[in-house]
């Protein structure tokens, strides 16, 4: 009842130092491109607003493998690469469980005896790995670390707020980044079709050949000289009209 009476106190004082926080999102987005940079800042807000945490670390999935963000900058990346390799710990089973997983007290821990020792050896005295789900998708984990035992609960609130803060900053950004993605494609699509109706046009006008037979010395040549076709078609206008 004492554990959970500290834990409860905790949380109590770690919301307004939290809603403070929240206002330092849109200048987390608006200072920064970079999607690392944005999510880790999210995560951050827990460090600042939750007492006994003490640092975080963040897991995401790329490719759908586990890769940390900034591992420069996460004082316990070594402890969650080695929960990739072995694909067990408190991070795996967040992915897996889509729950928050709690180790209370790495000194009493039996799921991962190898896991808890080493945490202890860095010492953390509990843990916290947090998911971040979009719907169905996962999207990754925070990790909370506490240099105290029992500093964590199961519905570990503060926690759970940023990992999903952290999720829909992530998702929305990464939306955003393909569809800059997309328009750039478009962009390149459109530029090389332009530049191949060009050049099938010059053909034809000094070879005097139908379309057909000039696309056809296009690609003869893209070929011959293992070169892109939209790239033999920029050569063959850029030597007619002297563009440069």
């Amino acid at each position: 009842m004492e554990q959970r009476a500290d834990a409860d106190e905790s949380l109590a004082s770690g919301v307004p130092a939290l809603v403070g926080s929240l206002g330092e999102l849109p200048s987390i987005v608006l200072s920064t491109d970079a999607v690392d940079e944005v999510v880790w800042e999210t995560a951050m807000l827990a460090v600042r607003a939750h007492e006994p945490t003490t640092s975080c670390g963040v897991t995401v999935l790329r490719d759908g493998h586990p890769v940390s963000l900034v591992p420069d900058r996460a004082e316990h990346n070594a402890l969650e690469q080695s929960q990739y390799a072995a694909d067990t710990g408190p991070v795996p089973e967040a992915l897996r469980s889509r729950a928050a997983v709690v180790v209370a007290d790495t000194a009493d821990e039996p799921r991962w005896p190898e896991f808890a020792a080493a945490a202890a050896e860095q010492g953390i005295g509990s843990c916290c790995a947090a998911p971040m789900f979009v719907g169905d998708r996962p999207l990754g984990v925070i990790s909370y670390y506490a240099a105290a035992p029992h500093a964590y609960e199961a519905d570990f609130l503060l926690g759970g707020l940023i990992a999903d803060l952290a999720a829909t900053g992530l998702w929305c950004l990464l939306k955003h980044a393909d569809k800059q993605q997309l328009d750039e494609q478009l962009r390149q699509a459109l530029t090389s079709r332009a530049d191949i109706d060009q050049a099938k046009g010059i053909l034809m006008a000094q070879r005097g050949c139908t379309p057909d037979e000039a696309f056809d010395l296009l690609r003869e040549q893209s070929q011959r000289h293992n070169v892109k076709l939209r790239e033999v078609a920029a050569r063959v206008v850029r030597r007619t009209t002297g563009a440069t």
